[in-house]
């Protein structure tokens, strides 16, 4: 068993305003917990990998090329593999999200070593 805090997982800053933290990898799959300050953006962007994630705290707007979703906590959602998208936060307060890929994000992992 691995274990980790989301205070102690090796992390990388993709944007400014933007921090993502590696709170579990294996060979399938790369969890994350994220945070984005206010009015940060993580530009359009797209990747190999299924991205489902949730919204904990905060607020922000997900946008694919096909739809937009304005999310509050709770929210939840499912991107597929190559499939453009882009989140601004928008609240006063940073959105906190965790989410999950797969495969792995190898990627990631070369980045926090």
């Amino acid at each position: 068993m691995q274990d980790t805090t989301w205070e102690k997982a090796p992390s990388f800053e993709p944007v400014p305003g933007v921090k993502i933290s590696i709170i579990g990898n294996g060979m399938h799959a790369t969890q994350c917990y994220i945070v984005i300050q206010p009015g940060a953006v993580v530009d359009w962007h797209s990747h190999p990998h299924e991205q489902m994630g949730t919204l904990l705290s905060g607020a922000g707007e997900l946008s694919s090329r096909s739809r937009k979703v304005k999310a509050k906590p709770g929210a939840a959602w499912f991107l597929q593999p190559n499939e453009e998208h882009r989140f601004e936060a928008t609240g006063k307060e940073p959105a906190v999200i965790v989410e999950t890929f797969a495969p792995a994000r190898t990627d990631y992992v070369i980045k926090v070593r």
